[in-house]
């Protein structure tokens, strides 16, 4: 653990989906004093992933998220063997195309997930293949020897057409008879035969990706907090030996805990936290959710800027995920720049734009 101080104590932030895109919001946009604030007078900076998974991974270390996201999910796994994510997924024909929806849009049921995942494993035993799902809407696959491929995260095919984001690679091919043989499996599965009858979606594919080996962390600096419930965040916290403290939802715990983990007298050090509400509501396509989302999380900042104003908090990082991040100290906070306009931009504004 670092020394506390105003020279150590930082709150890392990471928010996919905080510059949206979001169109304008033809009522009231959403009142975000604060990261208005932040964002007019950071200092842009090159971000350390390409997206959230990204993010962290590189903040640990890894190279991997399905081993962490399993250990979260199952603690009594014994960390053996090479995993991918094999999350459930409705494949929906779009024209010559098929669009993928993900289990958000399913309300899988445990005894669902069950009978699909042991009716795979009989099918495929023969091909090295195993699968489990911990979670009834997170299913992970063991493969005897680790496959040559390159492939997507989740997040960037929901609701996509699939054909460009499928995996590459030496063995994709066979990757590819053997997810389309899964897919027929599951499609003439009793459960599905019963979901369809009761106007469900049908559990029709599998989603791989983020396969590896569980490893220690190797990174020289990781965080000393980590605020967020996602299962690769409690994997990670796990896997490094680093407390976590989480609620159950998409954003960031009450605002009274961050307050707290910014007191110097808690010794925080570095405070990593996840913030995915922003996220959540642009996969859902829902411009009001995302301004609420918003508003939630300006009011989580405010006392991180009370914190910097009080010489408390040595430096807010507000990272977007997608390459865009900004830097902000306490001396940000009062100096002027040159050509500034007297109104500074919205987040509503930056997020209806292209433009940082």
């Amino acid at each position: 653990m670092k020394s506390a101080g105003n020279d150590t104590t930082v709150l890392e932030l990471l928010v996919p989906g905080l510059l949206g895109p979001v169109p304008p919001s033809p009522q009231a946009p959403p009142k975000t004093p604060v990261l208005d604030r932040l964002l007019a007078r950071g200092r842009p900076t090159d971000s350390l992933g390409g997206d959230l998974t990204a993010a962290l991974l590189e903040r640990f270390g890894v190279d991997a998220s399905a081993p962490y996201c399993l250990a979260a999910d199952d603690p009594e796994w014994d960390r053996a063997g090479f995993w991918m994510h094999a999350d459930p997924v409705h494949l929906r024909p779009d024209r010559d195309l098929l669009r993928l929806f993900d289990a958000r849009h399913l309300v899988i049921g445990q005894d669902e997930a069950a009978a699909l995942v042991a009716a795979f494993n009989a099918h495929f035993a023969a091909d090295g293949l195993w699968l489990v799902a911990p979670a009834a809407s997170r299913w992970y696959l063991r493969c005897d020897s680790a496959p040559a491929l390159q492939t997507q995260p989740l997040a960037a095919v929901i609701g996509q057409h699939i054909d460009g984001f499928l995996p590459v690679g030496a063995d994709a091919p066979r990757w590819a008879s053997l997810m389309n043989e899964a897919q027929m499996l599951l499609f003439q599965s009793p459960v599905n035969r019963r979901r369809e009858a009761a106007g469900q979606p049908a559990v029709n594919g599998l989603w791989t990706w983020g396969g590896g080996l569980w490893r220690p962390p190797t990174a020289a600096d990781p965080p000393d907090r980590v605020l967020g419930d996602m299962p690769l965040a409690r994997g990670l916290a796990l896997a490094a030996g680093i407390p976590l403290r989480g609620d159950d939802g998409p954003g960031l715990v009450e605002v009274g805990e961050l307050a707290k983990l910014l007191d110097p007298a808690e010794a925080p050090g570095r405070v990593l936290a996840i913030w995915q509400g922003l996220q959540e509501a642009l996969l859902a396509q829902d411009e009001a959710a995302w301004a609420q989302a918003a508003e939630a999380l300006d009011r989580a900042l405010q006392p991180a800027l009370a914190a910097m104003r009080a010489g408390r908090l040595a430096r807010i990082e507000l990272d977007v995920c997608d390459g865009r991040r900004w830097s902000i100290r306490p001396g940000d906070l009062r100096r002027f720049r040159i050509g500034w306009p007297r109104r500074p931009r919205t987040l509503a504004e930056r997020a209806a734009a292209p433009e940082i």
